[in-house]
């Protein structure tokens, strides 16, 4: 037991033995109080602190202290011998705080908030109306933390990297040094109330025979004076072991463990704030045959687990950011240099929903972009200072002409969809492209890191990049087919809606369409054929997440081609 688990064993000290303390004195057992002398009282304080290390399990964090409920749910597919078969069935789950402990008040918010929004749910489903379902909640987020007496939950900021959230956090690093397991920090988000998260990454030594050596997670922190709703539900099958681990740095966590499910968890109790990391201990790797959809579970071992809590640092302290901060980042500008890997803003072509952005890309003499199958990058994103419903990105190398095989074009094609639905790429908006790390081949055997990098640009949307038209395909609802979601055995769910409008542009297309209660419904992209414009010459141009694989111009488009083979000619101009 260190210094700081001692002090956490005292903060479950009654408050009047503390006043005692303070005031030196003691009750004897006739009720009258003794004045003691400061010697006495370190020597108690002494044996006190002797006490505790000799029983640390006094202060043990286990499952229960974040459990918020137990209930259960439906599952389709059931895995027999490795093969997913159709079998309806019920499910029990457990339901943990990622927000804070039992009897705190953020624990109290969030167990809340769950029941609140279980019953919201299930109401909405039942009737099939899911109009109001986010103000709902957000109302009820709101009210609870006026009720406990916490911080609301906050409002969004928009940092340009990674680097400038960890500097406004005041967080160098979220990861200690380590032989043993490498972590990278993908990407992250944080709100003013102080609360954020960041995605994770860890990598394994190849030669240690391992089964998993590459796997996934985040890194979740949790103000406890501060409105948090954050929570997991875990299939519990009654196999999930918890165990408590003291890293190398001295932080106890908790790990959470089941041989039957794909994630774990790591939970350490700071004091001020709960923090939960999951990772896909278990990863799945799923294969099709003829239709048959069989899956194998790799997994992570006890000492990896070790080694990531070991790796992770649990004793960070991070700051609360602020608008302030996020005003005060500087300016990113138009070409930058990393490790003799030259990043150029192009061009920049938009519909108004749909932006195509061409940087050029200028390697070292000895880099042969040619040679590689696959380039692909360790993260991209295209951020603004509104709040982004949705953000799609798709990228490729393009030839730049010059015959050399060092130097590319990455085209990045993004579509952004607002809360409001308004226009996102309007007229003198401002948008922070964010490009990190170039690979080849990644994640094949001739996997290949050109370099590691972080590149930033400032993009402002003016009349010399803007093409708003646009052309209604439909002059009278119609019913599409679009799939839902998919079956175990990979093929697509279906389902028929109105459709009462869909509209071509330039880089992408749009519908309005009565989903009801459906959250997830492609019109595109099923039974294994995608969408795509036809034009008058019989090219095709595909739909990607709908966005076009590449600028067209409209008065060369003849008709769109949706999957079953529905047709929608493209009307004369407009």
């Amino acid at each position: 037991m260190n210094g700081q688990e001692i002090f956490l064993g005292l903060s479950y000290i009654s408050r009047k033995y503390i006043e005692e303390a303070e005031t030196e004195t003691v009750s004897g057992g006739t009720g009258k109080a003794h004045r003691i002398r400061r010697p006495f009282l370190l020597a108690a304080v002494i044996a006190l602190l002797l006490l505790l290390v000799g029983c640390a399990a006094v202060y043990v964090l286990k499952m229960e202290h974040v459990k918020i409920s137990s209930g259960t749910d439906q599952r389709d597919y059931s895995l027999v011998d490795g093969v997913y078969v159709k079998d309806p069935h019920t499910v029990d789950t457990t339901t943990l705080s990622m927000a804070g402990l039992k009897g705190s008040n953020a624990y109290k918010a969030c167990a809340d908030f769950y029941a609140y929004e279980t019953e919201l749910r299930a109401n909405k489903s039942e009737s099939g109306d899911w109009t109001g379902y986010s103000d709902a909640l957000n109302t009820k987020a709101q009210e609870l933390a006026e009720q406990y007496g916490l911080k609301p939950e906050g409002q969004a900021l928009t940092f340009r990297t990674l680097r400038s959230m960890c500097d406004a956090l005041g967080v160098e690093r979220f990861v200690r040094d380590s032989q043993d397991v490498s972590i990278d920090i993908d990407q992250g988000f944080c709100l003013d109330s102080g609360n954020f998260f960041v995605l994770l990454r860890f990598a394994f030594p190849e030669d240690r025979g391992y089964e998993v050596t590459q796997t996934s997670g985040a890194l979740y922190w949790n103000r406890q004076d501060t409105f948090s709703p954050d929570y997991i539900t875990l299939e519990d099958r009654g196999d999930w072991v918890e165990r408590n681990y003291t890293t190398s740095a001295g932080n106890t966590v908790l790990i959470l463990t089941s041989p039957s499910q794909e994630r774990g968890y790591i939970i350490c109790d700071r004091g001020e704030a709960l923090m939960t990391v999951w990772l896909d201990v278990n990863p799945e790797f799923l294969s099709e045959d003829a239709g048959v959809v069989s899956a194998e579970y790799q997994h992570m071992t006890e000492e990896q687990l070790d080694m990531v809590a070991d790796a992770l640092d649990f004793a960070i302290q991070p700051k609360v950011p602020t608008q302030a901060d996020v005003d005060a980042q500087a300016a990113p500008p138009q070409e930058a240099t990393q490790n003799g890997y030259t990043l150029k803003l192009k061009s920049v072509k938009t519909d108004g929903y749909a932006a195509r952005i061409v940087v050029g890309i200028t390697a070292p003499e000895d880099v042969d972009f040619d040679s590689i199958k696959h380039f692909s990058l360790g993260g991209s994103s295209l951020t603004t200072g509104r709040d982004i419903l949705r953000s799609d990105c798709t990228y490729h190398l393009v030839d730049d002409g010059d015959g050399l095989a060092n130097t590319k074009d990455l085209a990045l094609d993004f579509i952004v969809t607002f809360d409001d639905d308004k226009r996102p790429f309007e007229l003198g908006a401002v948008w922070d492209l964010s490009i990190v790390d170039l690979w080849g081949d990644r994640y094949a055997e001739t996997e290949k890191l050109f370099t590691e990098g972080e590149w930033y640009f400032s993009i402002t949307i003016d009349e010399s990049c803007t093409n708003y038209r646009e052309i209604e395909l439909l002059s009278e609802p119609i019913t599409l087919k679009a799939s839902t979601g998919w079956r175990a055995d990979g093929t697509d769910c279906l389902e028929a809606f109105p459709v009462t409008s869909m509209k071509l542009r330039s880089q992408s297309i749009s519908l309005t369409a009565d989903t009801g209660e459906n959250t997830y419904a492609d019109f595109f992209c099923f039974d294994r054929t995608i969408a795509c414009v036809v034009l008058k010459d019989g090219s095709r141009v595909d739909i990607l997440n709908q966005c076009l694989e590449k600028p067209i111009d409209l008065d060369q488009a003849d008709y769109v081609l949706l999957p079953g083979d529905t047709k929608l000619p493209v009307p004369a101009a407009q």
